[in-house]
Parts: structure tokens; C-alpha cells; sequence
């Protein structure tokens, strides 16, 4: 019996999901970040209606997955602040493709040792 998560996987969406571990709102924030471009989590979270903390967690989350990039920009009076940006549709496709092919290789060995296995 296949996980849970993979028997759900009915769009693009739900892929997303399943392979980085992410919940609904944060697909969200990739979506609203996708629209509007490179902005601050402050911005992002007035847009979005809901707590700067929120949407951070969200950022970082999306961060460590390679969905989101970080660039630090200047204050002139002194000071620095963090702008944040989405990949492109086409580059997470690429990154899903890859995360899917990874899983079935990994599959397809542990289908070949239980073949293995069942020799002894």
C-alpha cells in the first residue's frame, strides 16, 4: 500500500505538497510571492492578510527546499533587509521531476532486493 500522501496527488498543487512537505498555505505564499515578484516578508504578509511570523516560517520553509531565494538588500541611512523571490514554474517543474525520479529509483531498488530477498 502505497503513503497516504501519494494516493491524494490529483494536481500539481498537491505534488508540491507531498514532495517538500508543505501545507496549503504555504503553496499559497509560493503563488502570492510567484505574482507580485521579489518583496520583504512584511510586505508579503499585509498582502496575504496575515502575520509577518506566519508568512517567515513559510519563507524559511520554502527556503530550505529551493523554492524560494533570499537576496539581502541595503538601507542607505545604514541597516540591511532580506527580499524574497520564487523560482519559476518551469524550474520547480524540473526540481519535482527530479524529486519524483529519485523516489522511484529508490522504489525500483528496494522492489529488486525484495526480489533478491525472496531467493534465500
Amino acid at each position: 500500500m502505497l503513503p497516504e500522501s501519494i494516493h491524494k496527488i490529483n494536481n500539481c498543487q498537491d505534488l508540491v505538497q507531498c514532495a517538500y512537505s508543505l501545507n496549503v498555505f504555504e503553496v499559497e505564499v509560493y503563488e502570492r510571492l510567484l505574482q507580485t515578484g521579489p518583496v520583504n516578508a512584511n510586505e508579503l504578509a499585509d498582502l496575504m492578510g496575515k502575520d509577518r511570523s506566519t508568512v517567515y516560517r513559510a519563507l524559511q520553509k520554502m527556503l530550505t527546499c529551493g523554492m524560494v531565494f533570499r537576496e539581502t538588500r541595503s538601507i542607505p541611512r545604514g541597516g540591511y533587509y532580506h527580499v524574497y523571490r520564487a523560482i519559476g514554474r518551469s524550474e520547480l517543474k524540473e526540481k519535482l521531476q527530479s524529486c519524483v525520479n529519485n523516489w522511484y529509483d529508490k522504489m525500483k531498488f528496494a522492489l529488486d532486493q525484495f526480489s533478491m530477498d525472496d531467493s534465500k
